[in-house]
């Protein structure tokens, strides 16, 4: 490593102590110091620099600024020597922790020239900030501290998720105008915003999915601005899971501009941070100055440019809103769920309305399908069902109705309920028909299947209301659609149904009936809180529809409960059975695919018990009676006994 021979030594009053290392230094490597205090070096700058081209200054991070200015005036070199330990010079200019490889890089010949960034005439260093910028500010005590413990890095992680939620509902968008050195002009609404120069591997940087570098000749700016409570949630989300790592996606709330000019006008004057300093200005320019100033820097950890045309702008600006209304909507408070502009609203309310209306061909395939699920159930073939769900055309109106339930559209909810209501109708008639007509009066597996609803069945429901909702909002996954209508089966128990008043069966009838209710309120509700949460609804608007959505949902979550508990029961019992052996009078005993019912309060089981010796009537006496001891109920045993008879041991 070469070293310079003469070199200027500037130190204020406030760091004389620091002095005898460097001179020590000076003599071992035969170095020839000019030493001058930072007052008179800045006095006759000019006189001073006659003795030697290198300047090496010890200074704190609040001070440098003045001396790389002068740097870039009168063209010399510089290094630097951090006057604290802790300093975020190390970090800037990859300055080592150790003095003695300080000093070497301090007096290393070969300087790097570096870009210089000013924020109005102000030379900055590490970050700007403006307004409200969490996972940033790192500045602070527990932020320096947070890798010295995993304690540390958890209190730092509390203390900064408590400060950002602690202000949520107070944090407002602030309208200005941005203008990029290609004269691209945005006007929208940010909350917060990070310029960054050389602090590269700042946790503003890693907010962004891109590789930033100090020597690119463009400034890198963050720009934080959700359009509702719950994208700034995923924004805090983002920086929190991504932890002390880049993220794999630009956040919805963030965006992002390099360029080497960027100028932020606002109405009003902002306050805002230079390396730490607040200034405020109601007018905030940003420009770069390529290799302005040669500095010693050390190994900054810092990505190559990319290649190509690197005198282009890199503008990441799609989360940025800057539709008029939406930044009207924005302004006063940001609402709780992004919400749809207009034109989303024209699209989709033209789809739903025309679902909701009852044409011929809905009659039709209405009819059709429950013909084809009708014929599926008695053949017991899960084929032919599958394929009466893809038929089916009852999804779409009840999507539109939960659309009505949300906004409080009288025409809508009067439209898709007669459609609905003619659809239901049209299936148990068509179906009851076809009940009379087969000679078959025998409910198969799959007819079975759809007797016992539980709460199982309404999470599928919910389920599927929610893609159902998710796929009509974005056209780009409409193709999901015979997939959800699959999933959900709202033919196959209407015509469950049907075929129960054709046989004029009530437990069938009821049985089926309360799943297709079950899936038409789960749909319902939860494809409304699917466009809720889109934005297609203020949530005052919506909470009429969603109380009424909601008091049915309990209403029929009832009988699911009940009978969730009874399959839970069942289950139990089944488990209890086919745990471990019974051993009755010597005998051990196996019970073989058991089925547990119930009748009332008392237990029937079947199944096939197996031993290896004959089994008694008084075994199965004294069998029943541990069992009714075990569960503290009547049981009544329905057993095929089977003797077990192994091969002779040789």
């Amino acid at each position: 490593m070469t070293l310079h021979k003469k070199a200027l030594l500037v130190c204020s009053h406030a760091h004389q102590n620091k002095l005898e290392d460097i001179r020590v230094f000076a003599v071992a490597e035969d170095i020839e110091l000019f030493e001058f205090t930072t007052e008179d070096f800045f006095k006759t700058p000019g006189s001073c620099l006659t003795m030697a081209d290198h300047v090496v200054i010890v200074v704190d991070e609040e001070n440098i600024t003045e001396h790389v200015n002068l740097a870039k005036t009168l063209n010399f070199s510089l290094g630097i020597l951090p006057a604290a330990s802790k300093s975020r010079l190390h970090k800037w200019f990859g300055i080592p922790s150790k003095a003695p490889d300080a000093l070497k890089l301090a007096f290393r010949v070969d300087a790097t020239a570096m870009d210089i960034a000013r924020c109005n005439d102000e030379v900055v260093l590490g970050m700007v900030m403006l307004g409200e910028t969490p996972f940033i500010d790192q500045r602070s005590k527990t932020y320096l501290n947070r890798q010295a413990s995993r304690w540390q890095h958890l209190l730092y992680w509390l203390a900064l998720i408590w400060s950002s939620l602690k202000n949520l509902r107070a944090i407002k968008p602030f309208p200005v105008t941005l203008t990029t050195g290609k004269d691209v002009t945005l006007k929208t609404a940010i909350t917060g915003m990070v310029v960054i120069e050389n602090d590269i591997n700042a946790a503003a940087a890693r907010l962004i999915n891109a590789s930033l570098s100090a020597q690119d000749g463009k400034v890198s700016s963050i720009l934080i601005a959700p359009k509702s409570i719950s994208e700034y949630l995923g924004f805090l989300v983002a920086g929190v899971v991504s932890g002390e790592s880049r993220v794999n996606r630009l956040p919805k709330a963030v965006s992002y501009i390099k360029s080497q000019y960027l100028k932020i006008e606002s109405s009003k004057p902002l306050a805002y941070y230079v390396d730490g300093r607040r200034r405020e200005a109601a007018t905030i320019e940003l420009r770069l100055y390529p290799q302005a100033v040669r500095i010693n820097t050390g190994d900054i950890a810092q990505a190559n440019p990319a290649p190509g045309n690197h005198s282009k702008d890199t503008m990441k600006i799609d989360n940025l809103p800057t539709n008029q209304a939406r930044l009207s909507m924005i302004q006063s408070h940001l609402p709780l769920f992004t919400r749809a502009l207009e034109d989303d609203f024209k699209d989709l309310f033209l789809l739903l309305r025309d679902n909701a209306q009852l044409h011929t061909h809905y009659v039709a395939l209405m009819v059709l399908s429950v013909v084809v699920a009708s014929f599926g159930l008695f053949l017991s073939s899960a084929a032919v069902i599958i394929g009466a769900m893809v038929l089916a055309p009852l999804m779409a109106p009840i999507i539109s109705l939960a659309m009505g339930l949300l906004r409080g559209n009288s025409n809508l909810l009067q439209r898709s309920l007669t459609t609905i209501g003619a659809g239901v109708l049209l299936a148990l008639g068509t179906a009851a028909i076809l009940g009379l007509l087969i000679p078959i009066n025998k409910i198969t597996p799959e007819m079975a299947g759809r007797l016992h609803p539980n709460l199982l069945d309404l999470g599928v429901a919910i389920a599927s209301g929610i893609a159902g909702g998710y796929a009509h909002a974005r056209e780009s996954v409409m193709k999901s659609l015979p997939g959800v209508a699959i999933a959900v089966a709202l033919v196959p128990p209407l015509s469950v149904a049907g075929i129960g008043i054709g046989w004029w069966q009530w437990d069938v009838f009821s049985g089926a009936m309360l799943l297709f209710l079950t899936n038409l309120v789960g749909i319902a509700l939860s494809a409304a809180l699917t466009f809720l949460v889109l934005g297609y609804a203020p949530l005052l608007q919506a909470r009429r529809g969603l109380a009424v959505s909601a008091l049915l949902l309990a209403t029929v979550a009832i009988p699911l409960t009940i009978a969730f508990k009874d399959i839970n029961d069942r289950w139990q019992i089944e488990n209890d059975l086919t745990r471990e052996a019974f051993v009755i009078h010597g005998k051990s005993m196996s019970l073989l695919v058991p089925q547990v019912s119930r009748s009332g309060d008392e237990v029937i089981i079947r199944g096939d018990l197996v031993a290896e010796q004959p089994i008694l009537l008084a075994d199965l006496r004294v069998l029943r009676q541990k069992l009714e001891d075990q569960w503290r109920r009547p049981v009544t045993l329905e057993l095929t006994t089977r003797l077990r008879m192994r091969p002779a041991s040789h």
